[in-house]
């Protein structure tokens, strides 16, 4: 890389120290058409961190492994105590995690295949500069001087008609090579301060020094603090939410919804967290409980008695109650004609009825292979008899064509595509006690909320199918199986996704 040419001493940088007005020798000139240009370089920068974040909550946080040091200064040392929202990318993670995303990454060799060298920077920030007016690009204007942490986030800003503004923030290897290449893309609308090994990016200057001299950081934020530690292990990435703050900023909710007067509160965070042989994310719902009616709220305990053959299940308790409490919120804003000339022509006594079909406790199954796939749902209802009069009515309908089996049963009912999944939805089959539904699924005995899928199965089958497909899911064989609850606590709640290797 060519190295920049010498410039004169400048005073080191500080809380509260800006770069927005030096420009060095060497560099572009700016062109005379500044503001188109200078938005676009802006939104490239300003998009680069948001995305860091958003792709590191899909999976790609996976190339960390590439890194080998672990520690020191972190986002949330920069942002302000009163930040709103944060998300926020570990390039650099703990020991622990490196070693766990090294051991995921040997299950899948074509991801780390070929010439790409796993600099997960370059390939978010490199197609962001691509043709930018300046003439700056990854290697030579970014790379230099670019950390392995990175977040955007979103502070208060009460000079703004909004009232909030985004910040981004990224680690910083050289100040001055980062002063020197940022200084020349300075204009109104684009501004940068640096506090200690970061630098802030925003949209005005009094922002960013606003951001960079204050006194109290996140880190010190007692909410934010616990609402971190509470997360299971070490992170990749990380994104927290202060919904109490954020409520005057959500507009109303429109008439009709069903929310009636439910305002935010509380705060939410959401963890990756890699495992020898796993992904997972963990979400929290931190300061609030939800009302005992909500959906979920009850431990569903369907799902373990599925067949275990089952290739993907869902299972949730309280759909009934739940429902029922909405429909007067939707019966208040008034029912179009047209649905409620249908619910005449049923016979339906709605709720009622709707309470009695999705019961107390409702879990879905389907098996066999992708070819002739068996559907079915085992419930749990107060009204087992009214529950399958209902079906028989709706479902029974000829020209709907569906050939349904429904058996009614002591505590409920069952509901199968076929006669042989109905009959094994009415016995224990053990879908709880297998190892790839153990592995996916965190907290199945309490969750009021459970969903699994069997991804080494359907993968299997797809691959002994052959032709292209076949090849194209062989690089994913070593995935195992999906699986999510969700859980209710005192405090809130609590969201657990795992993807699990074999």
């Amino acid at each position: 890389m060519t190295q920049p040419p010498a410039a004169g001493p400048t005073p080191p940088p500080g809380p509260g120290w800006s770069g927005a007005d030096e420009i060095h020798d060497g560099l572009p000139p700016a062109p005379a058409e500044s503001e188109a240009g200078g938005r676009r370089v802006r939104r490239g920068l300003l998009v680069a961190g948001a995305t860091a974040g958003v792709l590191a909550l899909g999976g790609t946080g996976f190339a960390v492994a590439s890194y080998v040091s672990g520690g020191g200064a972190q986002p949330e040392e920069v942002l302000p105590a009163d930040t709103l929202a944060v998300v926020k990318l570990d390039l650099d993670p703990a020991a622990g995690q490196k070693m766990a995303v090294s051991s995921l990454l040997d299950r899948f060799p074509s991801l780390t295949s070929g010439e790409d060298d796993g600099d997960l920077r370059e390939r978010l920030v490199a197609p962001l500069l691509a043709d930018n007016e300046w003439g700056l690009t990854y290697d030579q204007d970014v790379e230099p001087w670019l950390g392995n942490r990175m977040a955007v986030a979103a502070v208060p800003d009460p000079g703004s008609e909004a009232g909030v503004a985004p910040v981004v923030v990224l680690a910083v290897t050289d100040e001055d090579a980062m002063t020197e290449r940022l200084g020349a893309v300075a204009e109104p609308g684009f501004a940068f301060a640096v506090r200690d090994d970061f630098v802030l990016l925003g949209q005005t200057q009094e922002l960013v020094d606003r951001l960079a001299a204050s006194g109290s950081t996140l880190s010190e934020d007692a909410d934010h603090v616990e609402d971190v530690d509470a997360l299971d292990g070490d992170q990749l990435a990380v994104a927290w939410a202060d919904l109490a703050a954020l409520q005057d900023l959500v507009p109303v909710a429109p008439a009709g919804v069903g929310l009636g007067d439910q305002q935010l509160s509380g705060r939410v965070v959401l963890g990756v967290h890699a495992e020898d042989d796993a992904l997972e994310v963990e979400g929290l719902a931190r300061g609030t409980a939800p009302a005992p009616t909500t959906a979920g709220s009850e431990p569903t305990g369907l799902v373990g008695d599925l067949p275990a053959d089952t290739v993907a299940a869902l299972s949730v308790s309280g759909l009934g109650e739940a429902l029922t409490t909405a429909w007067a919120s939707l019966e208040e804003t008034g029912l179009p004609p047209e649905f409620q000339e249908q619910v005449d022509a049923l016979g339906l006594d709605l709720p009622a009825d709707l309470g009695a079909v999705l019961g107390t406790d409702l879990a879905l199954a389907v098996t066999g292979d992708l070819a002739a796939p068996a559907f079915g749902a085992r419930v749990l209802t107060d009204d087992p008899q009214r529950a399958t009069e209902v079906l028989d009515g709706v479902l029974g309908d000829p020209e709907l064509g569906l050939p349904l089996t429904t058996v009614a049963l002591d505590d409920g009912y069952v509901l199968a595509s076929d006669e042989q999944l109905a009959d094994a939805l009415t016995t224990d089959g053990g879908l709880g006690d297998t190892e790839a539904f153990r592995a996916a699924v965190g907290n199945a005995e309490d969750a009021g909320a459970v969903g699994f899928v069997d991804l080494g199965r359907l993968i299997d089958q797809v691959v002994a199918e052959g032709g292209e497909d076949a090849a194209q899911v062989q690089e994913f064989s070593a995935l195992r199986a999906l699986g999510f609850s969700a859980t209710t606590t005192d405090d809130g709640g609590r969201f657990l996704l795992r993807v699990t290797t074999r």
